[in-house]
């Protein structure tokens, strides 16, 4: 299940940015565009879920508040931390919507229509690296890959889908 809050959270959270303006000048107006209601469907297995995004610039932070088919599920920061060559990063956190979980911090970077979601985290005394692929296809429409890699270089998908904007 743990791999599926995670499938929504990266995936759901970055759907509405897609041809978003270039993050130069205020890079809070991609994040803006997070706020609507999105059908997530993985790719094989499970079923549709609704997401709902209710988002809000809160000073530095920017934040969003996930409700995934009627129930809270989690609240996303963001925080800005300037263009690079690769695109504008964010840092970013997730919190369980019961207030238990903090999860780490990790990294956003957007490039054009294509979001990246990193982090690394240790399993079993090993770091393994994860991250999130969002490429987008319309302003409505996301294809997403959650992917692992040991060693930096070859990465295994472990789960993809698209969402679809509903509203």
């Amino acid at each position: 299940m743990r791999v599926l809050t995670w499938i929504i959270l990266l995936s759901a959270l970055a759907a509405p940015t897609a041809y978003a303006s270039p993050p130069q000048g205020d890079p809070y107006t991609p994040l803006r565009l997070y706020a609507g209601q999105w059908r997530l469907t993985p790719e094989g297995k499970g079923k549709a879920l609704v997401v709902d995004n209710h988002c809000a610039r809160t000073g530095l932070f920017f934040a969003c508040e996930q409700v995934v088919d009627g129930k809270p599920a989690d609240l996303v920061v963001f925080l800005p931390k300037g263009e690079t060559a690769q695109g504008q990063v964010y840092r970013t956190q997730a919190m369980d919507a019961d207030g238990v979980t903090a999860h780490p911090w990790s990294d956003l970077t957007i490039k054009g229509n294509d979001w990246v979601y990193s982090n690394t985290k240790a399993d079993v005394g090993k770091p393994v690296r994860h991250r999130t692929l969002n490429h987008f296809s319309g302003p409505d429409h996301i294809h997403f890959d959650v992917q692992s890699s040991v060693d930096g270089s070859i990465w295994t998908t472990e789960a993809s889908g698209d969402e679809q904007r509903v509203r």
